[in-house]
This record gives structure tokens, sequence and C-alpha cells, in this order.
């Protein structure tokens, strides 16, 4: 019976995890689909800056509300700048792809490379090994470019590859699997707050376009962003790891981020 059960625990948490996974990838599409449907009203890259400042601002009252502490004093932010940074290059990318290129096309070469990025990044072995996985980097980034530019998007496949390895190199920084769920909280903060200083200023330096008249449903596509890339996809994707902490909020700090002898 107690193997029967355990069994079942099993297939229940491999469920829930699926389920929460398909949930992220829906907020992932929904987000870049809403995109593209406000496109016309205002260029992509006025949009992440809007979405990723009103994401910071509805996290802030969150956790005034809730009682949360976002801050650590007496340690290092130079990591989570770091990885703010990062997600700051992997937004700013992905929404001027699927302002160039179908957002199918988008998600297939972002999610390939993604793959690919994360296995070499947690590829574990010789130092002999660094060769071979630039070499499968290399190959697989070279026939997905390739793929873009025969359709055309040679632009957007490349923005697309740079959100992958973004992407790859914050999550594997982020470790979002072992955090505590306050931890995750304070760590997406601080990705709001830098991409919230350096989008406004990479739309206006690198926007092809400055298209700018909001109307209430590009204004509700944006909300649209706000709710499912800046706040509901990174808290999903984490929940859905098989690995996933089902504890009680603390205030411990993040791992390799905040510690004070780190």
């Amino acid at each position: 019976m107690d193997g029967m059960a355990f069994l079942a625990a099993r297939d229940v948490l491999r469920l829930r995890s699926l389920s929460l996974l398909i949930c992220a990838l829906l907020c992932w599409l929904l987000q870049y689909g809403s995109v593209q449907y406000a496109a016309p009203q205002v260029a992509a890259l006025f949009q992440a800056a809007i979405a990723v400042a009103w994401s910071m601002l509805l996290l802030w009252l969150w956790t005034r509300w809730r009682g949360l502490a976002l801050f650590a004093q007496g340690t290092s932010l130079w990591p989570a700048l770091w990885g703010g940074m990062l997600f700051t290059v992997q937004w700013a990318c992905l929404y001027l792809a699927v302002d160039q290129m179908p957002l199918w096309r988008v998600a297939v070469v972002f999610a390939l490379l993604l793959g690919l990025f994360l296995v070499l990044l947690t590829w574990r072995g010789r130092r002999r090994a660094w060769g071979r996985r630039l070499l499968i980097g290399a190959g697989g980034a070279a026939l997905l470019g390739g793929w873009s530019w025969f359709g055309g998007h040679a632009g957007a496949g490349l923005l697309a590859v740079v959100a992958a390895w973004a992407f790859a190199l914050g999550f594997q920084q982020m470790r979002c699997a072992q955090m505590q769920p306050q931890e995750l909280m304070r760590w997406r903060f601080y990705q709001l707050c830098v991409a919230a200083l350096l989008l406004p200023l990479a739309a206006v330096a690198f926007s092809p376009s400055w298209n700018f008249l909001p109307g209430t449903d590009a204004l509700g596509a944006i909300f649209v962003q706000t709710l499912c890339g800046g706040l509901a996809f990174p808290f999903l994707l984490a929940a859905a790891s098989p690995h996933a902490r089902n504890e009680a909020p603390g205030d411990a700090l993040i791992p390799g981020v905040l510690r004070p002898d780190a």
C-alpha cells in the first residue's frame, strides 16, 4: 500500500507540474501575442518599458500590502543587477523579434535554442567538453539562424537566439527551483527594477519605430503583458519544477545573490 500511495503521489505531482508548465507556456504566448496585437498603436519596445514598469509597481504594492521585505541590507547587489540586465536583454530581444516575425516561428526558435543552451550550461564534465559545447551551440545557432534567414527574418531570428541565451544564463543563475517563494519574489523585483531603468533607454535608442498612440485596447494588451509576462510567468515556471519547495515563505536570502558571506 505504501508503494502504491507513493506512486499515486508522484503521479499527482507530475500532473501538477505539467499543468503549471502549460499555464506558464500560455502566459508566454499571451504576452507576446498581445505585443503583436498592440504594435500598430505602440511600438514593441515602448510596450516592454510600460509593461515592466507596471509589473514592478504591482509587485511592490503587493509586497507592501503583505508586509514582505524586499531588500537585504549589507549585501552585494551585483549578481542581482547582472540578472536584471540579462532579463532586460531577453525582453528587449523578444519584443523586437515578435514585432518582425510570426509568433509561432519566434516560439520555435526560442524554445529549441533555450533547450540547447540549458543543456550546454548544465552539462558537467572535463574542460575539454567546452569545445564540444561550443561546437554544438554554434551548430544549432547556425541551423536555426539559417532557417530564419531563408524565411526572410534574419534579424528576428538572431534576436530570438540572443533572448534564449540571456534567458538560459538568467535561469541558471536564479536557480528558482531551490528558492523560497519570498526569495523568488525578491529576485523578480530586482529584475523588474533594472529593466524599468534600462528598457525606456533601449526603446529610445534602438526602437525601429516611435509609434505611441495607445488606445484602450492597446493599454489592455500591455496590461496582459504585465500580468502574464511580468508577474505570473516566473512564478508558474518555478512552481512547475518537480524540485520546487512548498514551504511557507521565509525571510531567507537569495542563494548566491543576497548572502552576506557570498
